[in-house]
């Protein structure tokens, strides 16, 4: 279950790969300040909820968008 804060989290997430094609845990750790555990929390937790929307790229240690 998810509390609005995440949910808001959640959609700037989306709305960030949206943009920019990108986004890290370090970018939802600065603009939430929120710790490291929480930020991927919230990473997986947008990827459940919308998985089509990124996959996380190994080699450039952040998650990018699918399509």
């Amino acid at each position: 279950m998810s509390t609005w804060f995440q949910e808001r989290r959640i959609e700037w997430i989306a709305e960030m790969i949206r943009i920019y094609g990108f986004i890290n845990r370090g970018h939802v750790m600065k603009k939430f300040d929120v710790s490291e555990p929480q930020a991927s929390k919230d990473l997986q937790q947008a990827i459940a909820q919308q998985p089509d929307l990124m996959r996380y790229n190994m080699t450039t240690k952040r998650y990018e968008a699918t399509a």
